[in-house]
């Protein structure tokens, strides 16, 4: 009798765990919250992080409690060229560089940053936001990412410790910093002056112990990193007007929903618009603020400029064959 109550017994308690077990998986087994990583190279007010934190906005309003978005500034995960690394290695979601920073992957890139190709914002946004925007996006998109947009740059000037300039004889001799592009590099070559490739996080002090003379940025970079501490002269060459891509790890896009993709791709779409007048608003407002921290402020012979970098485009044509010829006067016939 009493083995017939233990099987009764021990039948009740297996049925028991049964049921525990085919219970509906409580929120100790929810999906995790996926968190995506923004990563850039500049301090938290300037314009790209604006945009930034407009991304980080809409994709949580629209994703809710399924996506958390972190954003990191002044290279606080790396600098640019480890970022981009980052994401094609798929251990970083998002960062940004410019379109002739990614010619390291895909040369003919570097073509888009011959100076003077741009005649400024709204002439950029109209090439990027066309069919070119497209082009280009396929042949980055061969190299472990996805262009999800683009965001701008600015116009650069160059910046000194040692005189004003305003020719081309007058940037002879000087040791400039440049971004790792190499027609960037190449048109300060052509304006006169030494050019020196070095990553933006190393710059400030590279001009504060005279390793370089001075560098080129748009006022955006300029006041925001404080360089009007370090450098005395602000002349107006405006020889670059450059452009971001705004970029996801391939590896981790394919691993979104369909749903967050498409929240992700509008929400970077539409914070094009919030950082590109932030952009504008800086280039309206900045020039009076460095004047006031104490730059002498002087305007330069864009056109003497202008004629100085023209041989770098038959370098381009000669580099990279009618593609080159093709893009370049496409871009200038943009109106």
């Amino acid at each position: 009798m009493r083995t017939g109550i233990r099987w009764a017994g021990l039948a009740v308690m297996i049925l028991a765990l049964v049921g525990i077990l085919s219970l509906p998986a409580g929120p100790v087994e929810a999906a995790a919250k996926i968190v995506i990583k923004i990563g850039t190279a500049v301090a938290p007010d300037h314009p790209e992080n604006i945009g930034a934190r407009k991304i980080k906005e809409l994709v949580e309003k629209r994703a809710g409690d399924r996506v958390e978005v972190q954003v990191f500034t002044d290279n606080q995960i790396g600098d640019q060229r480890t970022m981009v690394e980052n994401l094609r290695n798929g251990t970083q979601e998002i960062t940004w560089v410019t379109v002739g920073f990614f010619g390291s992957y895909e040369p003919i890139l570097n073509v888009i940053e011959s100076g003077y190709l741009f005649r400024d914002s709204w002439h950029s946004y109209k090439v990027f936001d066309g069919p070119m925007g497209n082009e280009i996006r396929a042949l980055v998109e061969k190299h472990g990412v996805k262009l999800l947009g683009y965001y701008e740059a600015g116009l650069r000037h160059i910046t000194n410790t040692v005189r004003p300039i305003r020719t081309p004889a007058d940037l002879k001799g000087l040791k400039i910093r440049t971004p790792q592009a190499k027609y960037h590099l190449n048109t300060l070559k052509y304006m006169g002056a030494n050019p020196v490739a070095m990553s933006f996080g190393e710059l400030y002090t590279a001009m504060q112990q005279k390793v370089v003379d001075g560098q080129e940025n748009p006022f955006s970079n300029i006041y925001k990193a404080k360089f009007y501490e370090v450098n005395k002269y602000l002349s107006l060459t405006g020889h670059l007007h450059l452009t971001h891509m705004v970029m996801y790890s391939a590896k981790l896009w394919d691993k979104l929903p369909a749903d967050l993709q498409k929240i992700v791709r509008e929400a970077v779409i539409e914070s094009q618009e919030t950082q590109r007048k932030a952009v504008r608003d800086d280039d309206e407002n900045l020039l009076k603020e460095l004047k006031a921290k104490g730059m002498q402020v002087n305007e330069a012979d864009r056109e003497a400029f202008r004629k100085a970098v023209l041989p770098l485009r038959d370098e381009a044509v000669k580099e990279f064959g009618p593609k080159a010829k093709e893009w370049i006067e496409r871009i200038e016939a943009t109106k």
